[in-house]
């Protein structure tokens, strides 16, 4: 008998670990996240409230089968067990985000992979109709070698990892910088520097010939999987088509294949075709798309 949940606490988070992990055993790329990205999301801003935003769904205590991860903007990422019935899934975890969506009084779009069939038209049979709004490209590169040598920089520019805490502020600074975003505060990332799974070996940035830090790359790694994974990539808007991102991804992709990755994952949004390109320029091809859907009488 399945069941809902709240998330509790960092055990939820590594049993959550886990299952992602399982299910890229069994079906590689084609998985709606990856481990890393776990993470990343609990911990990008102080607005993430984990009890009120995860919903884990058990087939037994302890025994977890799929999860919902609702966002302020309205999203909603939907990842269920790929030997598990989706149609069970899709029923149990309708109410708790229509319950969401009135309590929050915000359009809201959940999203599955395009490749996941099951789960895509149990959603269809229960309302949700696919949006006309873009979609976000799932991009992979094997790892059997990386090519050299490396993307050549503007004089004074360089690659280098983040150097620690003592460099935590102009870190975030970077990434707020590149997303036109205040949400990742100096706070916020000492926080993630410290959790479990961030290797600062991955945390990449291009430096600027006056020191200040122009772009950044976080990579993580599924160790189980051989898999890496670049979540998020950024450049400040001054120094952009300069080169900085494609060598820092060029950097990392070098670093996770030391490391024993076999493949390496990123992400686009479709509507945004500059991203697309650079990604593809750095030997990514898309292998999946992760489509929203709405949910017509919530």
């Amino acid at each position: 008998m399945f069941c809902l949940r709240p998330y509790r606490d960092v055990a939820d988070l590594n049993t959550m670990a886990r299952l992602v992990a399982q299910a890229w055993a069994e079906r590689g790329p084609h998985v709606e996240c990856a481990v890393g990205d776990l993470t990343w999301r609990l911990l990008r801003n102080a607005q993430v409230r984990p009890r009120e935003d995860i919903t884990l769904w058990e087939r037994a205590p302890g025994q977890l089968a799929g999860f919902a991860w609702a966002y302020n903007n309205g999203d909603v990422d939907l990842f269920v067990h790929p030997l598990v019935h989706a149609d069970a899934f899709a029923e149990d975890v309708r109410p708790w985000v229509r319950a969401r969506h009135e309590r929050t009084a915000q359009p809201t779009t959940v999203w599955a992979l395009e490749s996941n069939g099951p789960l895509l038209a149990a959603l269809q049979r229960r309302g949700w109709r696919r949006t006309t709004g873009g979609c976000y490209l799932h991009l992979a590169q094997p790892l059997h070698a990386v090519p050299s040598p490396p993307p050549s920089l503007p004089a004074g520019y360089r690659v280098r990892a983040v150097r620690g805490p003592e460099e935590v502020a102009a870190r975030a600074l970077v990434h707020r910088r590149g997303f036109s975003s205040e949400r990742v505060t100096t706070e916020v990332y000492a926080r993630l520097m410290e959790a479990p799974g961030y290797q600062p070996a991955l945390d990449l940035v291009a430096e600027a010939p006056d020191g200040s830090l122009a772009a950044c790359a976080l990579g993580w790694l599924d160790e189980a999987n051989a898999v890496g994974e670049f979540e998020p990539v950024a450049c400040a808007p001054e120094h952009r088509r300069r080169g900085l991102v494609r060598a820092l991804l060029h950097e990392g992709l070098r670093r996770m294949h030391m490391l024993g990755a076999r493949l390496a994952i990123v992400y686009a949004f479709a509507d945004n075709p500059a991203s697309l390109a650079l990604y593809q320029s750095a030997g990514f091809t898309v292998v999946d798309r992760n489509l929203g859907h709405t949910l017509a009488s919530p």
